[in-house]
């Protein structure tokens, strides 16, 4: 059975998510696990790949655009990049976007923040996640 994982945060700043976002990725590459990111849009990918890049200056998170590297560990689409192909081996998808994640993941994982729009698409999202019979789980941050 998949799983989709909603972390509620207590800003409404999107970028707030991004320092978890690093954080769950480096759990996920502790455990050999492959991910996509459903970015919002391809500006969001961008900076979100320079931000992965400048995290932890000690540490590295292999990543690429779905363009650059679709086979990499740790990939970053937007609605327009996400192809079968781009997210086929891919185990988690970390999705950032106001669309629902694809639906062959074993784990979907939602970073909510406190604005209105977000928090309407996580209700939507956490409504069909369930009617297709994920196993849910909710955690405050």
């Amino acid at each position: 059975m998949s799983r989709a994982d909603f972390y509620q945060l207590k800003s409404s700043d999107p970028a707030s998510r991004y320092p978890l976002l690093c954080r769950l990725l480096e759990k996920s590459l502790g455990a050999s696990q492959k991910v996509y990111i459903l970015c919002q849009d391809e500006a969001e990918a961008i900076h979100l790949d320079q931000y992965i890049w400048a995290f932890k200056p000690d540490s590295f998170i292999p990543h690429a655009l779905s363009h650059e590297d679709a086979k990499a560990v740790v990939v970053l689409g937007w609605p327009e990049m996400t192809d079968s192909l781009a997210i086929a081996h891919h185990e988690i998808c970390i999705n950032l976007s106001q669309q629902l994640a694809p639906e062959h993941f074993q784990r979907i994982i939602e970073l909510v923040v406190q604005d209105e729009v977000v928090l309407k698409a996580a209700r939507e999202h956490y409504t069909k996640y369930s009617q297709l019979g994920h196993s849910m789980q909710y955690h405050k941050i």
